[in-house]
């Protein structure tokens, strides 16, 4: 009886050992399937990404070359998207002896942002030419903007004519944070004259403004990301930082300053105090 009872508790324990492993079996399965759900997401992901990239690579193509001279002017532009497709947008174009900028801020960003910049350059081309004062094509950009509303956002722009020949800046400033003109001299002027963002107000009124630039004269457009940009206290670098440190910067070429404005502007970042 008792060879009888351990052979049975023997026998009993390979069938638990083997319901065991059965059940254990059954794991593999399971993991398999989340693993699989896993990487499918890391996989939408990287298109993701790589659909991000390539769109912010349309929007720089469309942005007009990065560094321009006409005559004996130069201009320099940049828009550093810290995640995503920015809001923030410059274009350049020249023909003959003009040359047409345009920076401003689309509300918002990610696709909707770029797809709306798409559009605004368009526009830009259309309207954008010496037929047309600024504060023209600010109205007519306006309009189109207020009829698209509530799907439309609303968009700050800083809109120049330069014509090189004569040193002559025709701007309208839509909404936008105030340029900064340095003039060799040392002094500031900021740029207002102009009128509402765009897309707000259906009936909205714009003004242009002449300047003539004089030899050594450097005009510093901006956005909202150089001001609200923090430190590690949390302080943002404000205006009178940004007047200062455009001072700082001034370059022998229009290049060259951007880049030294810039690199004071990520060295505040990464610092508690400027």
């Amino acid at each position: 009886m008792r060879n009888f009872r351990t052979k049975l508790r023997s026998s009993r324990n390979r069938s638990d050992h083997a319901m065991q492993a059965a059940s254990a079996s059954t794991l593999p399965a399971s993991d398999t399937a989340r693993q699989d759900e896993v990487n499918s997401l890391l996989r939408e992901r990287l298109d993701l990404h790589a659909e991000l990239f390539e769109a912010a690579q349309i929007q720089r193509k469309l942005s007009g070359p990065r560094v321009l001279q006409c005559g004996d002017l130069q201009f320099a532009s940049e828009v550093f998207a810290a995640r995503r497709i920015p809001g923030d947008f410059a274009v350049l174009s020249r023909s003959d002896s003009m040359v047409f900028a345009t920076l401003g801020d689309i509300a918002g960003k990610g696709f909707a942002a770029g797809m709306w910049f798409t559009n605004l350059a368009g526009l830009l081309q259309d309207h954008g030419r010496p037929v047309r004062g600024p504060e023209e094509t600010a109205s007519e950009i306006n309009l189109h903007l207020y009829a698209l509303r509530p799907v439309a956002p609303f968009v700050t722009a800083f809109i120049a004519q330069m014509d090189c020949a004569l040193g002559l800046l025709t701007y309208c400033n839509a909404g936008h944070f105030p340029p900064i003109l340095l003039s060799a001299d040392g002094q500031t002027k900021l740029l207002a004259t102009g009128g509402p963002l765009l897309g707000a107000i259906e009936q909205a009124t714009f003004e242009a403004e002449k300047v003539r630039f004089s030899a050594g004269d450097v005009l510093v457009v901006y956005s909202d990301g150089v001001l609200e940009c923090r430190g590690r206290s949390g302080e943002e670098f404000g205006m009178e930082r940004l007047l200062h440190a455009v001072r700082e910067s001034k370059q022998p070429t229009a290049h060259a300053t951007l880049m030294t404005l810039l690199a004071i502007v990520q060295d505040f970042e990464r610092k508690s105090a400027y």
